[in-house]
């Protein structure tokens, strides 16, 4: 499910995301109803493609309709809840809090040195 989850994030959500956010939010909204604007514009675009997806792969096709629609009034409620609630903070927190530019990017040169023995002890 989280695999289908990022795969329907990064190459779906995230190019409708980046379209419709200058349209819709920026010019409008500013401050946390610009966070509350985002991250429902984002639920909405990504929770229905994954519930169909995993619906799909999880129920038989008759009951496919039921099924579609009781996950996707878990999910979608459930995904905004977590994103806003849970996950938002939480990154905001450790990124304002312990990661500081100079240590931010140590680390990403560091992964990008390591990468490619990463890669390969994971078989990729």
């Amino acid at each position: 499910m989280l695999c289908i989850a990022m795969l329907v994030s990064t190459y779906v959500g995230k190019p409708v995301i980046n379209f419709l956010t200058p349209r819709l939010i920026e010019k409008r909204l500013s401050g946390p109803a610009s966070g509350i604007a985002k991250t429902v514009l984002s639920t909405c675009i990504t929770s229905p493609i994954t519930s169909a997806i995993t619906s799909a792969l999880f129920s038989d096709p008759d009951d496919f309709a039921s099924v579609y629609v009781s996950s996707l009034a878990i999910t979608m409620s459930m995904a905004m809840f977590v994103s806003f609630f849970i996950v938002g903070p939480l990154v905001k927190l450790a990124f304002h809090n312990r990661i500081s530019p100079a240590g931010g990017l140590r680390a990403l040169q560091l992964m990008e040195q390591l990468a490619p023995s990463i890669s390969r002890f994971l078989g990729m």
